[in-house]
């Protein structure tokens, strides 16, 4: 089977398009969540998947004396909850998720419920190089705790984009993996076990200032066990079953849709060949228009977010995070995320706020991920609040 048969659905991006995927916004979406509850578990997995093994989030002793007295989950845990995938319609056009705004109110605690809420805000056209004419849907998803308060909003957005069809058009050339010299492996892990977690020693806002550098967290090489872990915490859409309940979504799918979740577009849990696969599997990630198998977009921005909580210690608070992922990240690669401090303010609620931009670039120089996160931070007692 060669690449331009892997799927059996193609599309085009038209103005038939278009009007189908506009007719879904502000219409809730039917959707299948992966966690329901914040064990400590479901809490460890994820952010094990990560990378992240704060033991604010892993350990109930530590987290016990801690600022909240339990075990709480990382920010970006919510993607264990619900990975917006947000692109119902357009059936044979592939998602690509490429960005994302995040507000969080409060972290979840250990025990609590969670239900997640999801709709389609906006949908336009995008015009592309390689790529031809693209489609970006922008959603809306709220997470809630089971007695109803608001834990985050966040707006993710999600391209659409035409799969090679055999005409030679395509995002990317496909390419091997990266290779590393011994010496370039072990400065990658000098790099790594350099990572410094603040902790349970505060960092207050008087202490920081412009330009202060972010410790960087080195995310790699890369490779089918690091996707595998992801999945593990996180799954990357509602076609990931297997064995037996994989022949039932196929065959509801095909045969019963309206019974299926709709934030991805039915045919895309009808292809035998899931496209997710894609993240694990070259070929596959060559028949959607990649290099080679490439990263999850939800999880880097995960990375983006162990970078700041590891800097903001454990009384920090990370408020906002809005997200940029820049082209395609294959396997093989390892990102080294980065960040410094570009404002220091007091925020409408009177918050002492701090403004972090964060950089994430391969081994090569090449820039996947830019972001901008808000952080709350304490303040010491005589300069009040």
């Amino acid at each position: 089977m060669d690449s331009e048969t892997v799927f059996e659905v193609q599309s085009e991006v038209t103005d038939e398009a278009l009007a189908e995927s506009a007719s879904y916004i502000g219409k809730k979406l039917r959707i299948e969540q992966y966690t329901h509850e914040a064990t400590r578990d479901t809490i460890r997995r994820y952010a094990w998947g990560i990378g992240d093994d704060n033991p604010l989030w892993c350990d109930p002793n530590y987290a016990a004396s801690g600022p909240f007295g339990t075990i709480v989950a990382p920010p970006t845990f919510l993607y264990s909850v619900f990975q917006q995938g947000i692109a119902p319609g357009l059936a044979g056009l592939q998602p690509f998720y490429t960005g994302v705004e995040w507000m969080w109110h409060r972290l979840p605690r250990r025990g609590e419920e969670i239900l997640a809420e999801a709709s389609l805000a906006a949908s336009a056209e995008v015009k592309g190089g390689k790529g031809g004419r693209m489609i970006l849907q922008t959603g809306h998803v709220r997470y809630l705790s089971g007695n109803g308060d608001v834990l985050a909003v966040a707006t993710p957005r999600v391209l659409r984009v035409p799969r090679p069809d055999g005409s030679g058009r395509r995002m990317y050339e496909v390419k091997d993996q990266r290779r590393y010299t011994a010496e370039e492996l072990k400065q990658i892990e000098a790099d790594v076990l350099h990572e410094h977690r603040r902790g349970e020693e505060p960092r207050y806002w008087e202490d920081v200032s412009l330009e202060d550098a972010l410790q960087p967290v080195v995310k790699g090489p890369i490779d089918t066990i690091a996707m595998t872990s992801y999945y593990a915490g996180s799954i990357g859409s509602e076609g990931y079953k297997a064995c037996e309940l994989r022949w039932s979504q196929w065959r509801a799918a095909r045969e019963t849709p309206d019974l299926l979740p709709n934030n991805h577009d039915i045919s895309y849990l009808s292809e035998f060949v899931l496209p997710s696969a894609g993240h694990q599997v070259d070929k596959v990630a060559h028949a959607v228009g990649m290099p080679a198998a490439y990263d999850n977009g939800a999880m880097r921005v995960g990375w983006t977010a162990h970078l700041v909580t590891n800097w903001m210690g454990d009384a920090g608070f990370l408020r906002s995070l809005s997200a940029r992922l820049r082209g395609a990240n294959s396997l093989g690669n390892t990102t080294w995320i980065s960040g410094h401090v570009v404002r220091k303010f007091r925020d409408a609620r009177g918050e002492h706020a701090v403004e972090v931009a964060i950089t994430g670039a391969d081994q090569d120089g090449a820039v996947n991920t830019e972001g901008r996160a808000i952080v709350w931070l304490p303040v010491r007692e005589s300069a009040g609040r």
